[in-house]
């Protein structure tokens, strides 16, 4: 019976159901996602998957008594406990005084474009598990590597929103993902394993190029330079570690409920310039093809293309409904979920920043380390901006050469104020950092290695 239930229709009865259970209103939310996944480990592939998670999560309201509630599956008996159990939680909660309800539609949604491929979504798992082998074909020809870690992924995922002020939103996107940890081995010595990834929402990326890329760093650690001493550095940061830093620092004080609740390192700095004249980050959930384009956020509002920062200027934060009301403000298409398990909260889309002018040999000149990973980066503080990390790997360079990888470099500072005062330069190209998140190389000057 429940497969002959199509996801939407599936919502506008969940929504019927938690409101003669006793809500004064609800929302309901589907996700299903569907596909293949094929993993590595060591040089085989270790295991081929069907990927089938599908659920619905029902949130309601009593007044102003807010409960929540997921199922697994699309069983209409199990989605009708889910909508009674939501409700029973509704009466049970506290009064929310901040609640003004669920939001209702926007006027106008995008057509972003680039973000379902019908070859995509019929692909079969043997074409997954060829792209997997054309990985450690490509693996196999590179002297001294070993293709520790790496996966190829492919999902059609469907999104449903419904609620009692009038949002029905239905959104279908297709996505494929590869990536590959490497580590080298040559004259008895390991490198660190080196990760790299790449993503489309219209076709598997190429495993080969994404191996190659691991590749090259790998190289760059097959040698090890000793004699750098403790002291200040200037660090060339590649566009994932920029983006790990950033996420536990910057942008956490972009949020609108980590703003509302006054806890943002920039809470009392909006307009004003708190980072460098250099940086501009913009959050477009409307971006073609992006990881995290979608026609709506996880509330059914439209997504939109916002600018957060403006060279240096604190222009605003990413709201849901939620959050946005209680500042005064609309939301900004930022109800984020990880899935059908969770409540929205204010998250991102795509995030850029915008790339500098400055090119790869600029960013190399005199004596910098370059660091292409870190590990800890969730333990910076966000609310001071102080970091402690391993860079691994960090490779020195002197005017433009790489002399070699520094083992068990250790970086400190203060991410806040080195965004603000320390950055010198950001790269003229913009790289695919994680899924959804796009950023430069960047030199910051002065941060202290041990």
């Amino acid at each position: 019976m429940s497969s002959r239930i199509a996801p939407a229709e599936l919502a506008v009865m969940a929504a019927r159901w938690a409101m003669r259970e006793g809500a004064s209103e609800a929302e309901v939310y589907v996700s299903s996602s569907r596909g293949y996944s094929v993993s590595i480990r060591t040089n085989a592939i270790e295991a081929v998957e069907a990927i089938d998670d599908v659920g619905v999560g029902i949130r309601v309201a009593v007044g102003k008594r807010v409960g929540f509630s997921y199922t697994t599956g699309m069983d209409p008996a199990g989605v009708r406990e889910a909508a009674r159990r939501a409700v029973k939680q509704a009466r049970a909660s506290p009064e929310d005084r901040w609640w003004q309800g669920f939001p209702e539609p926007s006027s106008r949604y995008a057509e972003p474009g680039g973000i379902y491929s019908p070859v995509l979504a019929r692909v079969s798992p043997g074409t997954v598990v060829e792209h997997a082998r054309g990985m450690l074909e490509k693996a196999s020809g590179i002297k001294g590597l070993v293709l520790g870690r790496g996966g190829v992924s492919v999902y059609v995922v469907e999104r449903v929103v419904v609620n009692t002020n009038g949002v029905y939103r239905v959104d279908v996107g297709t996505t494929a993902h590869v990536y590959a940890g490497v580590v080298m081995r040559r004259d008895g010595a390991t490198t660190p394993m080196i990760y790299e990834f790449d993503s489309s929402r219209v076709a598997i990326p190429d495993g080969g190029r994404v191996v190659e890329r691991a590749a090259d760093t790998a190289r760059l650690c097959t040698r090890v330079y000793s004699g750098l001493e403790t002291g200040r550095y200037t660090l060339v940061l590649s566009p994932k570690v920029l983006a790990e830093l950033m996420e536990a620092t910057v942008l956490y004080s972009l949020r609108g409920d980590i703003y509302v609740q006054g806890r943002s390192y920039y809470g009392d700095k909006l307009g004003s310039q708190a980072l460098s004249e250099k940086v501009t980050i913009v959050d477009d959930g409307t971006m073609k093809g992006g990881d995290a384009t979608w026609r709506f956020d996880g509330e059914g509002v439209a997504t939109s293309r916002k600018i957060l920062v403006e060279k240096g200027v604190v222009k605003g934060f990413v709201f849901d409904s939620y959050w946005g009301r209680r500042a005064g403000k609309a939301s900004t298409g930022n109800a984020a979920r990880s899935g059908y398990t969770s409540k929205p909260m204010p998250g991102f889309t795509n995030v850029v920043v915008e790339p500098g002018d400055a090119a790869p040999e600029e960013l190399l000149e005199g004596r910098v380390l370059v660091i292409h990973q870190v590990q800890g980066a969730h333990t910076a503080s966000s609310d001071t901006g102080e970091y402690s990390v391993l860079a691994n790997p960090a490779i020195y360079y002197e005017n433009g050469e790489p002399r070699g990888w520094v083992p068990g470099a250790v970086l400190s500072g203060n991410f806040y104020r080195e965004m603000r005062d320390s950055l010198e330069a950001l790269g003229k190209l913009v790289e695919k950092a994680y899924p959804g998140v796009y950023m430069p190389w960047a030199r910051v000057a002065g941060s202290r290695w041990r």
